[in-house]
């Protein structure tokens, strides 16, 4: 099982280096059409256990000229009285980088919104977590991420 050791920021956290880029499907189908395809995007994402989802910034949905798959609605520590917060979700490929090995998910939902003011392109959620191992080591100030 690949594993990487991340220091733990303090500004940031546990932050993971990743390539986003189009799905698999719609990079076929940009082929297929004669288009050409965006490179991926080297993003950093917060790996936060407390989000159920992953969410990207949108300088990245703006690189790779993705639409929209669909809408949802989610409650954060930020979101008053009750009120959710509505997103736009798109299909994307995610490849969390290693040296050897990287872990790819060639089409997964993901969220838009806001954290590049954060100094980081998004969070990794526990839908992609699921298929790994974190741990978090805050005596030494590192965590691993295997998968």
């Amino acid at each position: 099982m690949p594993s990487i050791n991340l220091q733990i920021l303090p500004q940031h956290g546990p932050v993971v280096d990743v390539h986003i880029g189009v799905s698999e499907p719609k990079r076929i189908a940009l082929i297929a059409a004669g288009q050409p395809v965006p490179p991926p995007e080297s993003c950093r994402l917060l790996i936060d256990t407390g989000a159920s989802l992953t969410c990207i910034d949108s300088w990245v949905i703006q690189q790779l000229g993705l639409s929209p798959t669909g809408a949802a609605s989610f409650h954060t520590p930020s979101t008053s009285a009750g009120n959710a917060h509505s997103c736009n979700q798109y299909d994307v490929f995610l490849s969390i980088q290693h040296p050897v090995l990287a872990r790819m998910f060639h089409a997964t939902p993901v969220f838009e919104s806001a954290f590049k003011h954060q100094g980081i392109d998004g969070l990794l959620g526990r839908d992609i977590l699921q298929h790994c191992l974190f741990i978090y080591n805050g005596e030494l100030g590192i965590c691993t991420l295997s998968f």
